[in-house]
């Protein structure tokens, strides 16, 4: 090995650098993990077989599918079915790219433990998603990454805040859309047309003591 060899080798040694590493969990936390995830997605999908199951065994097979496609175009074409549907797809949606946000930031403690998501649930705005912080991790490390949150998630922005009686609480919210925003101009009294007639007599306010004067009198 010859002497630059050995001096790089050196300088190489002597440069910090940051190890992280996952815990390793067995199979039944993994899948106790992975059920806890989906369990949305795989709720839907248990009452889809069973329902379908009950239909087929209830009614003819084209009666069984011209309802159920009833059934999906009215979710899909009712204007409050529609909104509460999407609204509810994109809060589990959140929730899992929140994750994948994690991952990529390396938002995680020493042993490769993530934040739990709790729940999640939409808003009037976006979505808000409540986290339970590991040991190790605190709100600081959230908000150094509220940018990434925003973007990963493909929102305005992103706010995170600590339950006051609890710091390992951590709410989430992400705005998507901004409630003030609005093509429809707000109604203005100086653009109103004045009422058309006579106008009432204008009644002038004298001193003390007097009679009021009516004008044109």
């Amino acid at each position: 090995m010859t002497r630059t060899m050995v001096r790089s080798y050196r300088s190489t040694r002597g440069e910090p650098f940051e190890l992280v590493t996952r815990a390793k969990h067995s199979f039944p936390v993994q899948l106790a993990g992975l059920l806890i995830r989906w369990r949305l997605e795989l709720t839907l999908t248990l009452a889809g077989l069973l329902g379908w199951n009950w239909l087929t065994h209830h009614l003819p097979s084209w009666a069984a599918v011209s309802l159920a496609c009833v059934a999906a175009a009215g979710l899909g074409w009712l204007e409050w079915s529609h909104r509460v549907v999407s609204r509810r797809v994109m809060a589990v949606l959140t929730r899992h790219r929140l994750r994948s946000v994690f991952i990529q930031r390396r938002i995680m403690n020493y042993s490769g433990n993530l934040p739990l998501l709790l729940w999640s649930r939409p808003t009037p705005v976006g979505d808000r998603v409540v986290l339970l912080l590991r040991a190790g991790i605190n709100l600081l490390d959230l908000e150094a990454n509220l940018p990434y949150l925003a973007s990963g998630c493909g929102a305005r922005s992103a706010t995170a805040r600590a339950v006051t009686w609890m710091t390992a609480l951590v709410i989430i919210d992400i705005a998507r859309r901004d409630p003030l925003a609005t093509t429809t101009p707000a109604p203005s009294g100086m653009a109103t047309t004045p009422p058309s007639g006579p106008r009432p007599p204008l009644h002038l306010v004298p001193p003390l003591g007097d009679p009021p004067i009516e004008q044109g009198a």
